[in-house]
């Protein structure tokens, strides 16, 4: 646990000592993450009064700052108050404002914590709306300067390079009938969904299980207040950054990157792993980490990558997620890509070492469970009697394309006036898409609904005439398998990972990647021709059904996890 390497201990009523030790696993991480050796670092201690709240790392009546010298592990607090209480945190002074905490100590006095106020003033932070499933939109939030002030050596992997971690891993073989222990690592997991990626880590995880595999997931703490699960072989750890309520998304994500070191170095001495699975770089670090000190092979799968989402690397912050993309590559044993189109992204865009094993595994999607009641899940849903939607779902961004499907539904109101679209999503451009569908009128046409549960999602495609994806960038396209697995004649734009999914005429329809013009095309054919529709709703149900069920899935990624243990 965290608090185990920071005590505080009153020796008087007015006076307390603070004794800290930070392990070596946090400093590899600094070094590791942050591109920095550690003892460059600028280590302070703040010693916090928290009297009658619960301490989220922001709200304390005051605090002192002390500045640690090298090799320094304790200090002592005078001219304290009767009857507060307090706590300290260890981290690092990036600049005069901005402090990044990395121990925090136990309370003293203790106090009952009934007694506690809880104040949580931030109850959504700045940057949420930005973040997407592998990437952050726009800056990097308050005191962004500090993250980008230090200019990267031409090593991306900062004091850690050169080390070679995957050579001497401990031995993986486990006594007769003990089940093999897989560490999986995602920023996010059901409930916390921001995109696809949530989607997948838990159709693996479960689908793995069926393998013989005890398999642990560590990822984000949510609003929802869900710590701990366990289903059958499946193990949920949930947890939460001393710095949760950062207004820098970059800082933000370090912070839950130790929170799950944390974790996983206390699972370990219960749970001895024997292979560690990274998904994206968000958790890059913590698996970097995790693979030197536990001594266990790691594998990362690339989800999507910076250059791809943003057709090159032209900021700060796109070239700070594009290097630690490139360490996760690295560092790992095998990377998985979901597509063909991936791989060759990545020897595009990325130093891929010789011999690097580089595996192709598609998403995946499960069985449907059919709803309850379709009716009760669309009460409130813009439906209207007697014309034809036509759905998409996805995060609100430039690179799924939304923008083309309002020019479309303009275009096309004329000749197909009982059609309509919904669009299901959140992101950082859904106030920019709803004023341009108010500018052309298209209120009654174009519908965005915002974020809608899988039940809702499968009851609108069941209920939609067609479906689309006009993605400009798309590594794979989950929702696409979705659709089509409803038995929904489907278009998606001819780029990426979604050409692997479609075939032409037969189970989809492809549409040219930015065009509105294509779009209409591909659609009118479809409404006009009721039979070849659904015809090619079945076809694509049954290719999805024969190759991108999750039980064959999980099967080729057990042959990977297999042949690196």
């Amino acid at each position: 646990m965290l608090e185990n390497f920071i005590q505080l201990k009153m020796l008087s009523g007015s006076s307390c000592s603070a004794s800290w030790a930070i392990p070596s696993s946090i400093r590899k991480f600094i070094e590791c993450y942050f591109s920095r050796p550690f003892p460059s670092q600028c280590i302070s201690l703040r010693f916090y009064d928290i009297t009658g709240r619960q301490f989220n790392g922001g709200n304390a009546h005051y605090y002192q700052e002390i500045i640690v010298r090298d090799n320094q592990s304790h200090w002592v607090f005078k001219g304290l108050k009767k009857n507060r209480s307090y706590c300290a945190e260890v981290g690092i002074k990036f600049s005069e404002n901005y402090f990044f905490p990395l121990l925090r100590s136990n309370v003293v006095p203790f106090v009952d914590q009934d007694a506690y106020e809880t104040l949580n003033e931030q109850a959504q932070l700045d940057w949420s709306n930005q973040v997407s499933t592998y990437t952050f939109y726009g800056s990097g939030g308050r005191g962004e300067s500090f993250i980008f002030a230090y200019k990267h050596s031409e090593s991306i992997f900062g004091q850690i390079n050169g080390r070679n971690l995957h050579k001497k891993y401990r031995n993986g073989c486990l006594p007769n009938g003990e089940k093999r222990k897989i560490l999986l690592l995602s920023w996010e997991y059901p409930p916390h969904i921001v995109g696809g990626l949530s989607r997948h880590v838990h159709g693996l995880a479960e689908s793995l299980t069926f393998f013989g595999y005890e398999v642990h997931v560590i990822t984000a703490e949510t609003d929802q207040h869900l710590h701990d699960e366990s289903i059958q072989g499946l193990y949920i750890h949930r947890v939460t950054p001393l710095n949760e309520h950062d207004h820098h998304f970059i800082s933000w994500i370090g912070g839950l990157n130790i929170a799950m070191i944390h974790k996983a170095l206390e699972l370990n001495t219960i749970s001895s792993f024997c292979l560690i699975h990274a998904h994206d770089w968000l958790v890059g670090a913590c698996g970097i980490v995790l693979q030197d000190v536990l001594q266990v092979p790691l594998i990362a799968t690339i989800h999507a990558t910076e250059y791809g989402r943003s057709n090159g690397i032209h900021t700060e912050l796109q070239k700070f997620i594009h290097l630690k993309e490139q360490q996760l590559i690295h560092f790992a044993e095998t990377v998985i890509v979901c597509s063909e189109y991936m791989k060759n992204e990545l020897y595009q865009a990325f130093v891929i070492q010789n011999g690097k094993k580089i595996a192709i595994i598609p998403n995946g999607v499960h069985k449907l469970k059919p709803a309850n009641s379709y009716n009760n899940l669309l009460s409130g849903m813009p439906l209207q009697v007697k014309k034809r939607f036509i759905f998409s779902i996805g995060r609100i961004v430039k690179e799924k394309g939304f923008d083309i499907l309002i020019h479309a539904a303009h275009k096309m109101r004329s000749q197909f006036p009982d059609i309509y679209f919904i669009i299901a999503g959140n992101g950082p451009l859904l106030t920019d898409y709803k004023r341009m569908v108010k500018e052309l009128a298209l209120q009654d046409r174009v519908f965005f609904i915002g974020f809608v549960n899988d039940e809702q999602r499968m009851a609108l495609l069941s209920k939609c005439e067609l479906a689309v994806f006009p993605s400009r960038y798309e590594p794979f396209g989950i929702v696409a398998l979705e659709a089509m697995q409803a038995g929904k004649p489907t278009i998606v734009a001819n780029t990426g990972g979604l050409k692997g999914i479609v075939q032409h005429m037969q189970s989809g329809m492809f549409m040219s990647a930015g065009s509105s013009e294509s779009f209409i095309e591909q659609a009118s054919f479809l409404l006009k021709n009721k039979y070849a529709s659904e015809q090619m709703g079945r076809a694509g149900k049954e290719r999805v059904e024969s190759l991108f069920g999750w039980d064959r899935i999980a099967e080729e990624t057990k042959k990977i996890y297999e042949e690196t243990i």
